[in-house]
């Protein structure tokens, strides 16, 4: 199982490390969090989306197409100055950082019903992405590319696979595969944390962008920094946390909008 983890690491730690925002299975868990708290009907209306998949086959998604769609790049983000708060005019001008106003954007389309079938279909890969992405700290935060130019060794390496380590790179995977669990593991242990802990499922992008700004705060160091076994016990709790918040809030949006319409509501 370590071999294995290790293998995966190496190869997610390979592609550029602003590309993935929790890294790969970091959304699969949220996703699986998030499927976790769907009512009866939203489920129904996602699969009448995305066919008879559960919702993390297409926590990906957005990852996958972005070599053929660069401009979607630049919606992963925000670029809120450490110490500040979201500014829309400042910290998501167009066509950059522009997480906050794209989750709003894809919440209007999946609640039109004038929008296809396959036009809620993509607004769906894309929520489920982002939501994802703005409870990611490094993701709120516009200083040093959001951390990708903080060299730092994680655990007394320099090296997380075959790249230097920096701070985003970290907090996107590293941090993650130190637990050693799957996905599915993983989501169980975030369900545990659901039930012992009162959550705000509650709030809006600009809220959650705001929160993750004060959270990145709190885990940026200096370039060179050594991220020791401390940093690690420190930060994982709040990994963790973000993450089932992540879950918990997505399948809010998903309840509050797909889980109020009905097959009629959809045109091919």
């Amino acid at each position: 199982m370590k071999k294995l983890i290790t293998a995966v690491m190496v190869i997610l730690l390979a592609m550029p490390q602003f590309a993935w925002g929790w890294g790969r299975e970091g959304h699969q868990i949220i996703a699986t969090v998030a499927e976790g708290h769907l009512d009866q009907t939203t489920l129904v209306m996602i699969q009448s989306l995305i066919g008879n998949n559960h919702l993390y086959s297409v926590a990906t998604w957005a990852d996958d197409i972005r070599r053929e769609r660069r401009d979607t790049a630049p919606w992963h983000y925000v670029n809120i100055p450490l110490g500040g708060k979201y500014v829309s005019s400042r910290d998501c001008a167009p066509p950059k950082s522009r997480v906050v106003e794209k989750i709003t954007e894809y919440l209007a389309v999946l609640k039109d019903r004038q929008a296809s079938r396959e036009q809620r279909a993509e607004a769906l890969r894309f929520i489920v992405r982002l939501v994802g992405d703005i409870h990611q700290p490094l993701h709120a935060i516009g200083d040093a590319r959001g951390g990708n130019d903080i060299h730092v060794r994680f655990l007394g390496s320099r090296v997380c696979g075959p790249y230097d380590c920096n701070l985003h790179g970290v907090w996107d995977t590293s941090l993650i595969y130190k637990r050693g669990l799957r996905p599915q593991e993983y989501a169980s242990q975030l369900e545990e944390f659901v039930k012992h802990n009162t959550l705000n499922a509650g709030g809006t992008p600009e809220q959650w962008a705001n929160e993750s700004a004060r959270l990145a705060e709190t885990a940026w160091v200096v370039d060179g920094a050594s991220l020791d076994q401390q940093y690690y016990e420190r930060e994982i709790k709040v990994v963790d946390k973000q993450m089932a918040l992540a879950g918990l809030r997505l399948a809010k949006l998903l309840n509050d909008t797909l889980g109020k319409m009905t097959p009629r509501d959809f045109r091919d």
